[in-house]
């Protein structure tokens, strides 16, 4: 018996399904959707155990990690990409094995199974490459960021980790906005314009989105200060920002094509801000 679980993570559809029991972390759950007439915009077959690892041998393409854990490594395998995911609470151990095919659409993941039998296929670090190869083949990036709706307009914060991300986040939320997510969103181009969307965390925490007005670039300052960035010094600063596995030209292209016609539409500033209610005055007065 083949079951099937949907899922909705900004306004793509994704179809999970197995022979086992699937089950998902706490943050999917509240992405699960029971429509099912939807076309799939990827299918992620789950298979039980994890077969012997044969695409080792063909071309390492990426790898990403530290001096101390591995987190994964991407293979090309012919026309197909091929990851090796690692366990991250445990050097070396191979946590999952999966299969990507050309057109971006179709995942076959292999996992070992759950002590009651069932599979956990989005587990940390999939689910995020997943959402980012879904961009790839779409007009969409994947952005470490935080989003807020104030009522009126919907801003990305942006910025190296310690800039104030999170900080920003509260204050505008103390002061009643909306927050979209703190740290990881997908960006969409839609008919209306851009629009932003959290994604699945760790934590429980329900859809949501906003048009995008403007993208600021953040970090701490003695005063509150900004300045518009025009061009390709916009696009660049907000690319390193972009979650991107830059080993293929095209994948390279295919966001700067995206982020130059959205630093085109979006207004992009450079903000030092005083982590403090100042900021939000600040920017409502500041913004052209």
């Amino acid at each position: 018996m083949q079951n099937s679980t949907n899922l909705t993570i900004a306004d793509f559809t994704l179809k999970v399904s197995s022979e086992a029991v699937i089950t998902l972390e706490e943050g999917y759950l509240p992405f699960v959707t029971e429509d099912h007439a939807a076309k799939p915009d990827i299918t992620i077959d789950c298979i039980p155990g994890i077969p012997p690892v044969s695409f080792q041998w063909y071309d390492l393409v990426f790898e990403a990690k530290n001096e101390t854990q591995k987190f994964y490594s991407i293979y090309r395998t012919g026309t197909d990409l091929g990851f090796i995911l690692y366990n991250q609470q445990n050097i070396d151990e191979i946590q999952q094995l999966a299969l990507l095919d050309k057109t971006f659409s179709y995942w076959t993941v292999y996992s070992n199974s759950e002590p009651d039998g069932s599979l956990l296929p989005l587990r940390y670090p999939l689910g995020p490459i997943i959402m980012y190869y879904l961009t790839v083949k779409s007009q969409a990036v994947l952005i470490h960021a935080s989003c807020i709706f104030d009522g009126v307009k919907g801003r990305i914060f942006t910025g190296f980790s310690g800039n104030g991300k999170s900080t920003m986040s509260k204050i505008w939320a103390d002061a009643g906005s909306l927050v979209i997510n703190d740290d990881r969103l997908i960006i969409r181009k839609q008919e209306e314009g851009f629009f932003v969307y959290n994604t699945p965390m760790y934590y429980s925490d329900r859809p949501k989105k906003t048009l995008l007005d403007a993208i600021h670039l953040i970090s701490h300052s003695p005063s509150n200060k900004i300045k518009k960035q025009y061009g390709a010094l916009a696009v660049s600063k907000v690319m390193a920002f972009c979650i991107q596995n830059n080993y293929d030209k095209n994948y390279i292209l295919n966001h700067l094509d995206f982020l130059s016609d959205m630093c085109n539409q979006v207004p992009v500033y450079e903000l030092g801000f005083v982590p403090d209610f100042s900021i939000i005055n600040f920017v409502l007065s500041n913004e052209i």
